[in-house]
């Protein structure tokens, strides 16, 4: 089984799940969020070293997260309308989570609320770390497909990298606006190795810029941690490469580099090692 994680409403995963297919991924299961979340059955094992047996969290009640010094880790959920999920037989994800709802639960206190889905995000890290060998897009402590960052971390991050960036202005104005007047962002997508680039990130004027831009792109992505990152950039006359960063997504829209991504998506995932048994 082949698995696109990602929240209500992507169109992205649905677009890259249905090229896989095309690509002869058999089978893909597309689950959302909510469906995990409305789990009507779970079951997570650890296999802790120096143990012979095992430490079971059922009913998907609560986790404590995976056990320290453990071996080996799986889970087995069973989801609405009969379908099932089962690490062991899981050959590949993409990873596009962001958190785990809980609209669908009726809690008495918003504390009771924000408990519960600090739980729900413990279980599902917990669920999704079983399948990290096999994952584009790993999650983190401090995020379901990664590391969340705040513009300023991206930026200290890009100029590391070597990308050109803009002063940022911290304020606690909610009503401060950015300014408009500048022109609308590209987009480069890395995957692995593999930098894709939309026409247009120079402007046009110089067919170089893109080439440029790809060892710093492929620095920033590994530095981040991110197997997929998508990276906004500014046409920028006077900058380096003529681009300046504008941003960072690890959940970036997969179809503006069209079937040569779902390509290299394809070939990514089916290089990926062997999950251990």
């Amino acid at each position: 089984m082949w698995l696109v994680l990602c929240g209500a409403g992507d169109p992205a995963a649905h677009w890259a799940a249905a090229g896989l297919r095309e690509r002869g991924l058999d089978p893909v299961e597309v689950v959302d969020a909510g469906t995990l979340t409305r789990a009507v059955r779970s079951a997570h094992r650890i296999e802790e070293k120096g143990r012979g047996g095992r430490q079971d969290r059922a009913d998907h009640a609560r986790t404590d997260g995976e056990a320290p010094g453990h071996e080996r880790a799986s889970f087995e959920v069973a989801l609405p309308g009969g379908r099932g999920l089962d690490s062991d037989a899981v050959y590949g994800v993409l990873n596009r989570l962001t958190h785990a709802p809980v609209d669908h639960l009726r809690f008495a206190t918003p504390a009771d609320t924000a408990y519960a889905m600090a739980e729900w995000d413990a279980l599902v890290l917990s669920w999704l770390q079983c399948l990290a060998p096999v994952t584009v897009n790993r999650p983190s402590a401090l995020g379901l497909s990664g590391t969340f960052r705040s513009p300023a971390e991206w930026k200290v991050l890009a100029a590391a990298a070597g990308l050109e960036v803009s002063p940022l202005r911290l304020t606690d104005d909610i009503t401060h606006e950015p300014p408009t007047d500048r022109e609308p962002a590209r987009t480069l997508l890395v995957l692995g190795d593999d930098v894709y680039g939309v026409p247009g990130v120079d402007g046009g004027h110089r067919a170089g810029a893109l080439d440029g831009l790809s060892s710093a792109s492929l620095r920033l992505a590994r530095s981040a941690g991110a197997d997929l990152l998508g990276i906004h950039l500014e046409p920028d006359a006077h900058a380096q490469h003529f681009a300046r960063f504008a941003g960072a997504t690890l959940l970036p829209d997969l179809r503006i580099a069209g079937a040569p991504m779902l390509d290299g998506l394809h070939a990514y995932l089916t290089r990926l090692p062997a999950r251990p048994k």
